[in-house]
């Protein structure tokens, strides 16, 4: 399955790497940006078929929240990013059904592996 990502992520080391991650695995990034607003653009001009949305976007519009926006609206695939792994917060976001959860901190080895695990929740098989 060949992945058309839009990564929404306000860390720019963590957004770099992240992009440079995906492609290596031969995915193509439609599209990288720091906040909701920005992302809600792109997913109409961009068309992903995945989406990697921090939770605690700064900004207007935290990640929950464009996370429940694309479920109601857009109805495409998206994976929460979290360094906080509180309990609430989680709930909070597992109740937008996001196809999955990463927690950060992220290396190469756990972004391969997530990803791999992501595209099989996806339903496409994986070519290794």
């Amino acid at each position: 399955m060949d992945l058309k990502v839009l990564i929404v992520e306000d860390n720019f080391i963590i957004q770099m790497f992240l992009e440079s991650g995906i492609e290596s695995m031969g995915h193509r990034v439609v599209g990288a940006v720091d906040n909701g607003i920005d992302a809600l653009d792109l997913i109409e001009t961009k068309n992903p078929n995945l989406i990697l949305l921090d939770i605690g976007l700064a900004g207007k519009l935290s990640g929950i929240e464009v996370g429940e926006q694309i479920k109601e609206k857009y109805h495409i695939p998206f994976v929460y990013l979290t360094g906080n792994s509180d309990k609430p917060t989680l709930e909070k976001a597992s109740h937008t059904k996001p196809l999955h959860i990463i927690k950060k901190p992220i290396d190469e080895d756990k972004l391969r592996n997530e990803i791999h695990h992501i595209i099989e929740k996806m339903g496409a098989p994986i070519d290794m």
